[in-house]
C-alpha cells in the first residue's frame, strides 16, 4: 500500500509576520464589548504575547539595519550562525540601546519604561506566578501598545519589502479595528494625544476605523488618525468611508447634488463631506473637504448648469464646473 504524502503545510512565520501575529492575538484578547472586561486568562496571555511581539519587532528593526545587531555579541556574529538561528540573541534592553545609539532612533523614555515593566510581569508569569490588580496589568499593556504601534508605523513598516509590507498592512488593519474595544489603551493613548489634537480641533473628525475623534485633515498631508495611525493616501476613499461608517450615508458612484460627498470647489477632489462633526464643532455638523481641509459650512451651493450633478458656490461667476466648461463646445 502506497503511503499518502503529508499534505499539511509547513509552519512558516517570517520575523515580522511572527511579531505581528503575536500582536494580533494581544488585541484580540484585550478587546471587549461595552461594559465588559478581559478575563484573567486573556490578560495573562496578552502580557506574554505582547512582550514576545515587542521583542520580535524591535529585533526586526535591528535586522533592517544589519543582521549582526541581533546577536548577543555582534563581534562573534557569522552569517552561517545567523541563517541557522543557532545563536543567542540580544536582550530587549540591549535592543533598545542599539536602536538608539547605532540606528539613531529617537525612542521615548516613557515607552522604554513601559516595555521594561511589562517584561517584569512576563517573567513573573512565566517563572513564578503573578498576582496583580487586573486593571493595573491592563493599563501596563496599554502603555506598551501606545509605544509599539507608533514604532511600527514610523520605524519598521516603511522599509519592509513590498510583499512583506502588504501582509503587514493587512494585519495592522485588523489590529486598528480591534483597538476600539480596549478601554485602557483608549484612555492612555487619548491622554497622550489630547494636547496635540486640541491645536487641530477644527479639522479633527471621528476615525471610521477605530471610532476615536483623532482623524486629522490637512491640506499638506494625507488624512491620518493619530490614535490608530491609519492613513488614507486616497482622500476620496477616506471621505466615502467617513460618510458611510460614521454618518451612515452612502455615497453614490455618480455625482448627485444630494450626495453626502461632493467634489470640492477648491481642490476638485470628490472629498467634500457635507455632514462632518469636528472636535471643535460637536454636536453641530460642518462641510469639510478631506483633501484640502477647506470648510464650506457657510457656503451656499448651486448645481452645475450642464447638469452633471456637481455643486458650485452661488457667488462664483462660473455656471459650469471645471469638468464641464469645455464640454458644450466639444459637442457642437
Amino acid at each position: 500500500m502506497t503511503a499518502r504524502p503529508n499534505s499539511r503545510p509547513d509552519l512558516r512565520y517570517p520575523l515580522v509576520d511572527n511579531g505581528l501575529d503575536y500582536l494580533l492575538d494581544v488585541v484580540g484578547r484585550l478587546a471587549t464589548g461595552p461594559g465588559e472586561q478581559p478575563v484573567a486568562r486573556d490578560l495573562k496571555y496578552a502580557v506574554l504575547h505582547l512582550q514576545a511581539a515587542t521583542e520580535v519587532l524591535l529585533k526586526a528593526r535591528l535586522q533592517q539595519e544589519h543582521w549582526s545587531l541581533v546577536f548577543d555579541n555582534p563581534a562573534t556574529a557569522t552569517r552561517k550562525t545567523f541563517d541557522s538561528a543557532a545563536f543567542t540573541s540580544c536582550t530587549t534592553e540591549a535592543a533598545f540601546e542599539r536602536l538608539r545609539n547605532i540606528v539613531g532612533l529617537d525612542l521615548p523614555a516613557k515607552g522604554i519604561t513601559a516595555v521594561t515593566r511589562l517584561a517584569r510581569d512576563r517573567n513573573a508569569l512565566t517563572h513564578y506566578g503573578l498576582t496583580q490588580p487586573a486593571a493595573a496589568v491592563e493599563t501596563r499593556a496599554a502603555d506598551v501598545l501606545n509605544f509599539l504601534l507608533p514604532f511600527l508605523a514610523q520605524h519598521l513598516m516603511p522599509a519592509l519589502a513590498p510583499g512583506e509590507r502588504t501582509r503587514a498592512e493587512q494585519t495592522m488593519t485588523v489590529v486598528h479595528a480591534q483597538l476600539r474595544g480596549i478601554e485602557a489603551y483608549i484612555r492612555t493613548r487619548m491622554n497622550d494625544l489630547r494636547a496635540g489634537l486640541a491645536k487641530v480641533a477644527d479639522t479633527t473628525v471621528t476615525c471610521p476605523v477605530c471610532a476615536q475623534p483623532a482623524l486629522v485633515l490637512a491640506a499638506d498631508a494625507d488624512p491620518t488618525c493619530r490614535f490608530c495611525l491609519m492613513t488614507w493616501p486616497d482622500t476620496e476613499e477616506a471621505a466615502a468611508e467617513y460618510s458611510w461608517i460614521v454618518t451612515g450615508e452612502v455615497s453614490s458612484t455618480d455625482p448627485d447634488p444630494e450626495d453626502p460627498v461632493q467634489h470640492c470647489p477648491n481642490c476638485s477632489a470628490r472629498s467634500l463631506v457635507m455632514k462632518v462633526t469636528t472636535a471643535a464643532s460637536a454636536p453641530q455638523t460642518r462641510r469639510l473637504c478631506f483633501a484640502c481641509a477647506d470648510d464650506f459650512t457657510d457656503t451656499d451651493f448651486t448645481a452645475c448648469a450642464y447638469g452633471c450633478g456637481r455643486l458650485l458656490p452661488v457667488d462664483t461667476e462660473e455656471t459650469l464646473c471645471p469638468a464641464c466648461i469645455g464640454v458644450p463646445f466639444e459637442r457642437n
